[in-house]
């Protein structure tokens, strides 16, 4: 889906609900709304389903409303699927996830960011994988695996440098330097912390940073620690003030639950016991709009783990008889999120291989089995470019089958198709030897196939054992006495592509070989490397 492609109305939406995503304004969840109301007047399914998983993104980065967050989410999935949008359903599988890891299913949680990172296998441009992996590191950092935290923290990073254009690119990229100070504390690499600090910092340079990004709860939170793991008392009394007015003003979001727990936990560690009972009253007020049973029992456990360090018997016993409830409602609530979970899991499943069929049946020849001309450019594309890029060969033949019109005026349509069935045959038997050779009809009796990273004696070698299988193809007709017999001239262009190169262009000096062929020689093979046929790549050229 591109928004380029829809008019005035949706572009000026869409301009405006990247700008409010990318400052976290007020005013996102409702430019979202009316998003939705345009895309469904339009009757879009694409355009809803693009819609409401923006409208599930501003209820989980700007509120607490657990249930309009899952709601417009699994609205998102049902129309992104019967669309097919690999990237937004990436990201919905993104929130999933973390949906996942808020109601304590942490293998499911992983599961969700895997499938995620698996629907962004053919967008090699694209940032998103990069969530996943930070969401992934956050489980290992979760776990007290610091190390393999670190590792996918490094690989969101790389990832989510890939697309500038994402809205909230600089977001981004700052809580990665934010993790990662995290982990290079537990680490005790104090020159690691001072060098996110600074990256985290110089981001503030850049024109399209929003400096409200450093007022955030994680961003506050990880300085301030940080400061204090430095022993810079000045920097970390100013983060403390400002963390503890965001929490007492309640200026944080779902996804900023558990780190305010966290926050508490630090305070409790450095001996401000007063600021960490703030902290669990004010937070156990936003827990009765969630209704999440693990955010409840980890606050439970929280108060516990105060309240023995203040040494208050009556409200420690409070939190001890809170944890017990709410242990029972969360073991509850697992066991029917994780059937709603798999249930869910089951239905996108289910859809997405009635997807894969049907992109099957789109991309396929019905009467050979073979890809058909979509299927051809979409897969040429991605080896031109892999070829490219590695300085590889690149081969594309194409073959037809000698005098098939005669051929069908002579036996009939019947058996010309036969014909072709069996030479599709022959042909993926041979790609079927290798992974390296792909094969598409291209229309009429023509074929064409592709070998990759092979020299020209292998691609030859190929090329003459597909005719020989040919040519021992025997057909039968009642308008002859004896089995019949094809004949089948190639062209072939072998080299390394240029980044200008397209498919076309190979094409065009496969099919100049496959003329030369025609012309004087009948059922052979000629393989040639330049686009254009000169008397200099006639001596050139190779026969079979």
């Amino acid at each position: 889906m591109n928004i380029k492609d829809y008019d005035r109305e949706i572009q000026t939406l869409n301009s405006e609900m990247m700008l409010a995503r990318s400052s976290m304004s007020s005013s996102y969840i409702g430019i979202c709304n009316r998003f939705v109301r345009a895309a469904k007047r339009l009757d879009d399914n694409s355009l809803v389903g693009y819609a409401y998983y923006y409208l599930a993104d501003a209820y989980y980065l700007l509120s607490t409303d657990y249930r309009k967050f899952n709601m417009n989410l699994l609205k998102a999935i049902e129309y992104l699927q019967m669309e097919g949008d690999a990237e937004h359903l990436a990201r919905c599988y993104n929130l999933l996830g973390i949906d996942s890891l808020n109601h304590g299913n942490y293998e499911l949680a992983i599961d969700f960011f895997l499938k995620g990172i698996k629907y962004c296998e053919d967008l090699p441009d694209s940032g998103v994988p990069g969530f996943m992996f930070f969401n992934i590191g956050h489980v290992y950092y979760r776990f007290g695996d610091v190390k393999t935290a670190l590792s996918y923290i490094r690989s969101a990073y790389k990832h989510i440098r890939k697309n500038r254009k994402e809205s909230l690119y600089y977001r981004n990229i700052l809580y990665c330097h934010c993790f990662e100070a995290d982990c290079y504390i537990r680490l005790g690499k104090p020159d690691s912390v001072r060098k996110c600090l600074e990256a985290m910092d110089k981001l503030a340079n850049y024109q399209e940073f929003n400096e409200e990004y450093l007022l955030g709860l994680p961003i506050l939170d990880t300085k301030m620690r940080a400061y204090y793991y430095l022993g810079d008392e000045k920097r970390f009394e100013y983060y403390f003030k400002m963390l503890n007015g965001l929490i007492k003003d309640r200026k944080f979001s779902l996804d900023d639950m558990v780190d305010v727990y966290n926050t508490a936990r630090f305070y409790l560690e450095i001996g401000k016991e007063k600021e960490a009972i703030k902290v669990a009253q004010l937070t156990e007020q936003e827990l009765d709009d969630l209704n999440i049973a693990n955010l409840r029992l980890n606050h439970a456990k929280l108060r516990c783990e105060i309240y023995e360090r203040v040494n208050d018997p009556e409200a420690r016993t409070r939190a001890l008889e809170d944890f017990y409830r709410y242990t029972l409602e969360f073991e509850k609530e697992k066991m029917v999120n994780y059937k709603f979970f798999a249930a869910m899991r089951t239905k996108l499943s289910n859809v997405e291989k009635e997807n894969d069929k049907l992109m099957r049946q789109a991309e396929t020849d019905q009467l050979t089995g073979l890809g058909n001309r979509y299927s051809l450019n979409r897969y040429a594309e991605t080896a031109f470019e892999k070829a490219c890029e590695k300085g590889h060969y690149l081969a594309v033949e194409i073959l037809d089958v000698d005098d098939f019109k005669q051929f069908n005026d002579r036996y009939g349509h019947q058996v010309g198709d036969m014909c072709l069935k069996q030479i599709s045959k022959a042909i993926i038997d041979i790609c079927e030897h290798s992974k390296g050779i792909h094969a598409f009809r291209y229309g009429g009796d023509e074929f064409i196939i592709i070998y990759e990273s092979m020299s020209d004696k292998k691609v030859l070698d190929y090329a003459v054992k597909l005719r020989e299988r040919i040519g021992n193809i025997a057909l039968e007709s009642e308008m002859a006495d004896e089995g019949i017999t094809i004949s089948i001239s190639q062209g072939i262009r072998n080299s390394v592509p240029k980044e200008t190169t397209k498919l076309w262009d190979y094409m065009y000096a496969a099919d100049n070989a496959l003329y030369q062929v025609k012309e004087s020689r009948k059922g052979e093979i000629a393989l040639i490397h330049n686009a254009v046929i000169s008397q200099k790549s006639l001596d050139e050229v190779k026969h079979s």
